[in-house]
């Protein structure tokens, strides 16, 4: 037993400086985000950060403010059923709980239709297109905070990313990248 506190309380440790991990941040995966029309957007929290008092609708609320400020469409759901690539923005938040300290991970992911190149007729319902993590460490008084800061960082590097594909200049990745 004293094994596992020492380990879970190394993992808090090396999570106590909040950072971002941009994945598929790049320019091949930005250019998945070209003329989609927009997004929906679906939330979803585990049991760990609703009994540490987030909430689904809260995190929903932060998502689709920074979105629609930085000039992301918003779909519904059956906007988003009739859209060819089916955009749909999932953002996660998980957390881990250990002795009055709460490690959270926010996961960012563009989920899309998308079809295979070497066959065309093979198509996937949905592949994740674009990514990007964040993840960091709190106080039970303050995770609220802390977190609607990271999901708004994560959610802003996503839009920065949608915003540059979509604008009139983007003709798609060089080939350098």
């Amino acid at each position: 037993m004293k094994l596992f506190n020492e380990s879970t309380l190394l993992a808090l440790f090396l999570l106590s400086v909040p950072f971002t991990a941009q994945g598929q941040d790049n320019a091949w995966n930005n250019y998945t985000l070209e003329g989609i029309g927009g997004v929906f957007v679906r939330t979803s929290i585990n049991a760990a950060c609703e009994l540490a008092g987030i909430n689904t609708n809260e995190t929903q609320a932060v998502v689709e403010r920074t979105l629609l400020e930085s000039e992301v469409e918003l779909l519904t759901e059956q906007e988003m059923l009739r859209n060819p690539a089916l955009p749909e923005l999932r953002v996660s938040s998980q957390c881990l709980v250990d002795q009055g300290s709460i490690a959270y991970f926010i996961s960012v992911r563009m989920h899309q239709s998308i079809q295979m190149t070497r066959d065309s007729q093979i198509t996937l319902a949905e592949g994740v297109t674009w990514y990007s993590t964040g993840m960091g460490i709190g106080e039970a008084s303050d995770l609220q905070t802390s977190m609607a800061e990271t999901v708004q960082e994560e959610i802003e590097s996503f839009s920065a990313a949608y915003v540059e594909a979509n604008s009139s200049e983007t003709e798609g990745p060089s080939q350098n990248n």
